[in-house]
């Protein structure tokens, strides 16, 4: 079993995206993906909407964001399907379909989805015999053949530009009167003369003659129509398939989409997800590439505060520090500022990440006097939290300080967590707890 800090699933703009960030973060990372890296572009001919390219096939553009990424080195296995992604404590067990596992403190998901079918009769019988889902990969195979497009948003109508290449005549079948696609390409499409627009229709079947597809039936005004093609190219949607690798309940909604927070966290502590796999308004690689750019980010912090946390509470429960350290935010602050203040509530729980800092206390006479300092793996705030007290200490910055930060909720389950976690933090808050005793 290998060990990894990030292991990226998918290798599309959003996993190409994430793996680059994590090699120039020096992170141990890998990229895991079923087919050759690219994902769904490499079905696209042309993308004229990515910042930085005018006009670029999606081949050379995901060959470019592959070549990116190595180069800072990251680790790209191609043709390695994952089977299933379960939970083991604090690291996320990664296996895939030839048997080899992999480990990791944080996974970031991008796999997309795959098309969405028609469900009619005819569909699967014919599927890679005239039925197709990718033009690019078999438009050349219906050169001077009478095609059919089914839907009405971008892609429909990316793959019908390419289609006109090969095609004599396409039928463009949709099911409103009015397509979703963008303007420029409603434009580019509807205005060649071999396309006939077939709306408002639906398909009630594809058929044949047992070999290779002849026509199409689709509904429209109350008839049956029957439309003589060679070819059915199928353009309706893709399902979100990335909740379908984990043995663990991850939260989705009704659709399949995997359901994160701002930054891309889902409900699993250190699994992420990006791109067409995780719910949001608008499918596209600049947002792709925009939510990888956060979840590696993120995910990077969490590994680090997932580390610190289990070299202070070495016998906190692994799947509790998890939790803890998804939970945690970072604060930085400048020499001399206050971190928190004698007399002020006790709401947080705090551990130096970088950076020392300064106890002080007010003695009899209302004078402060320090008491003591801290540094990185030392922790404070614990003992008005436990008691129920204001703070009895002042806290400052002695140097530039960083510092991970626990709201009280959770900081009480870390406490419960273990009888060796609980032993260990009362043992210092007794210390703490009387005048002198420092940070609190």
């Amino acid at each position: 079993m290998a060990d990894y800090d990030l292991i990226i699933i998918g290798g599309g703009p959003a996993g190409l995206t994430a793996g680059l960030y994590a090699a120039r973060a020096n992170m141990s990372a890998i990229l895991l993906e079923g087919k050759d890296v690219g994902g769904e572009i490499l079905n696209t001919d042309l993308i004229e909407d990515y910042p930085g390219f005018e006009s670029v096939t999606g081949a050379e553009l995901a060959q470019k964001m592959a070549d990116h990424a190595r180069k800072f080195g990251l680790k790209i296995e191609t043709y390695a399907r994952v089977k299933q992604v379960r939970v083991e404590g604090d690291r996320k067990i990664v296996e895939l379909e030839d048997g080899t596992t992999h480990r990791a403190y944080a996974v970031i998901v991008t796999v997309g989805g795959e098309p969405v079918k028609l469900g009619v009769p005819g569909e699967t019988e014919y599927h890679g015999r005239g039925v197709s889902y990718c033009a690019v990969c078999d438009g050349a195979f219906f050169k001077g053949n009478d095609l059919a497009v089914i839907g009405g948003g971008d892609s429909a109508f990316q793959e019908g530009l390419f289609l006109t290449r090969f095609a004599k005549k396409l039928h463009l079948v949709h099911r409103r009167s009015d397509f979703r696609a963008q303007a420029i390409l409603q434009d580019r499409l509807l205005a060649k003369d071999m396309v006939r627009t077939v709306t408002p229709a639906t398909v009630k079947e594809i058929g044949g003659d047992g070999t290779a597809v002849k026509w199409l039936d689709v509904a429209r005004d109350g008839k049956v129509e029957r439309i003589p093609v060679e070819g059915v190219f199928v353009f309706v949607g893709f399902k979100p398939v990335g909740r379908e690798l984990f043995a663990d309940h991850i939260d989705h909604d009704p659709n399949g989409y995997l359901i994160t927070d701002q930054f891309m966290q889902t409900s699993i502590p250190g699994v992420y997800a990006a791109g067409d796999t995780r719910a949001q308004l608008a499918k596209q690689i600049t947002t792709a590439v925009g939510d990888a750019t956060t979840a590696v980010l993120h995910a990077e912090r969490y590994i680090e505060e997932l580390k610190d946390i289990e070299r202070v509470f070495p016998e906190a429960p692994r799947d509790v520090v998890a939790k803890t350290a998804s939970r945690m935010r970072i604060l930085t602050f400048p020499p001399g500022s206050v971190v928190i203040r004698e007399g002020e509530p006790s709401d947080r729980f705090f551990v130096i990440a970088k950076g020392q800092a300064v106890v002080a206390q007010r003695d009899a006479s209302g004078a402060e006097r320090e008491v003591g300092t801290l540094g990185p793996g030392d922790y404070f705030g614990e003992v008005g939290i436990l008691s129920g007290n204001a703070r009895n200490a002042t806290v400052r910055a002695k140097t530039s300080l960083e510092v991970l930060v626990l709201e009280d909720d959770a900081f009480r389950a870390l406490v419960a967590s273990s009888q060796a976690t609980s032993d260990q933090i009362g043992r210092v808050a007794k210390a703490r707890a009387g005048v002198g005793g420092g940070a609190d």
